[in-house]
């Protein structure tokens, strides 16, 4: 009768081990890429408050919130539920947070830019 039951499928030891560096090197990677962000926003601040041009530092400071939460998905799933892969629901969410970060995070880098962009005047430099 123990013939026909079901196998439980379970993942081997190497391929565990390296879902959980590849976690591990994702949570590290999506922190270091928020400290980035939020150094840059930073930045754009103290740029602001010199120079007295308004660089919308809040904007470029909120928009890599996504990364963080990211992480903290990924952390949840990998490290304190031991899943190798985030769950259908949590993973569409953690990812759309990711992109959605991302693309104010380049909007805000943009309007960063033309704050600190040279005006090109009537003058040609050569």
């Amino acid at each position: 009768m123990s013939a026909f039951l079901p196998v439980i499928f379970s993942w081997s030891e190497e391929i565990a081990r390296v879902g959980l560096i590849n976690s591990y090197t994702m949570i590290i990677a999506a922190i270091f890429l928020w400290i980035t962000f939020v150094l840059f926003g930073i930045i754009a601040k103290r740029y602001e408050y010199v120079l007295r041009r308004k660089t919308q530092w809040q904007f470029i400071l909120m928009a890599p919130s996504g990364i963080l939460i990211y992480a903290i998905l990924k952390f949840y799933s990998s490290v304190i539920l031991g899943n190798l892969k985030m769950a259908g629901n949590v993973e569409i969410i953690a990812y759309i947070l990711f992109f959605l970060s991302g693309v104010f995070s380049l909007l805000g880098a943009l309007r960063f830019r033309k704050v600190v962009a040279p005006r090109r005047g009537g003058q040609d430099e050569g």
